[in-house]
């Protein structure tokens, strides 16, 4: 990239004449299925755990790094989002926001600055906007924080169980206790199923910048607020937000 040689007003768009292949591996048929767990799918798998044994399964390997790693392009939207909320300086929200590593106490920050600033329907909007970030974020942070084996009888695809039941596991066979079996507490995540997770985050980081450009059209005047008039309905009909918001108008109904 050589910026220091082109405006933005010397770029203009011009129709390729050739079709060149995307950097990008080609991606994996989207599952909607939820992770499986072990004994049901896969019954006759026998499982080695450890470290690094998920590089035995890259393919696997390179979609729990997406979606791992996208995470925090996530939260540079909702601070974008927090920031527009606050009526703040980015760099200012970013240092609060940052301070906050609990994902409820996020949640609860957007949540009350939202409650001073917005009308009724936006902040459905947005509350809605948190239920999906919750579901999405607890699919991240269980690939984070889980741990990970291989099965010569499940050769693509990749063994996960959470820690803590892998910790009870070994501290049952260290005391000699064979009553803990860890093949009912292991899940296979297959790599479709891989796919719609990382998919789905991507998806929600562009809508999390859809949300904050509908909201700072707020300080647009009567052009801002037409356009907002006609954006409210889309953005509610977002695949997954439109779940969401039928969530949350359920539970403001009941409380």
């Amino acid at each position: 990239m050589r910026d220091d040689l082109y405006s933005p007003g010397d770029l203009k768009i011009v129709q390729a004449e050739e079709s060149f292949p995307s950097t990008y591996p080609e991606r994996e048929a989207v599952s909607n299925s939820p992770r499986k767990p072990l004994i049901k799918a896969y019954a006759n798998a026998k499982v080695t755990m450890g470290v690094g044994y998920i590089e035995d399964r890259p393919k696997a390997a390179a979609l729990v790094g997406r979606i791992i790693t996208s995470w925090a392009d996530v939260e540079v939207q909702v601070t974008r989002l927090l920031a527009e909320l606050m009526g703040a300086n980015i760099p200012q929200v970013a240092a609060v926001f940052g301070s906050l590593r609990n994902s409820r106490t996020q949640s609860d920050a957007l949540s009350a600055a939202a409650e001073v600033v917005l009308n009724g329907n936006d902040l459905l909007l947005l509350q809605a906007y948190i239920v999906r970030k919750a579901s999405l974020e607890k699919e991240r942070n269980d690939l984070a924080h889980g741990c990970f084996g291989v099965s010569v009888s499940i050769p693509d695809h990749i063994v996960w169980v959470s820690q803590s039941d892998f910790l009870a596991f070994n501290a049952a066979h260290k005391a000699n206790q064979n009553r803990f079996d860890l093949r009912e507490k292991q899940f296979v995540y297959e790599l479709g199923t891989l796919e719609r997770i990382a998919k789905e985050i991507a998806e929600f980081y562009d809508q999390l910048g859809f949300l904050t450009g509908y909201l700072s059209a707020r300080h647009n005047g009567p052009a801002g607020e037409a356009f907002r008039a006609t954006r409210y309905n889309e953005l509610c009909d977002q695949r997954h937000i439109k779940d969401a918001f039928k969530t949350v108008r359920t539970k403001n109904k009941k409380t």
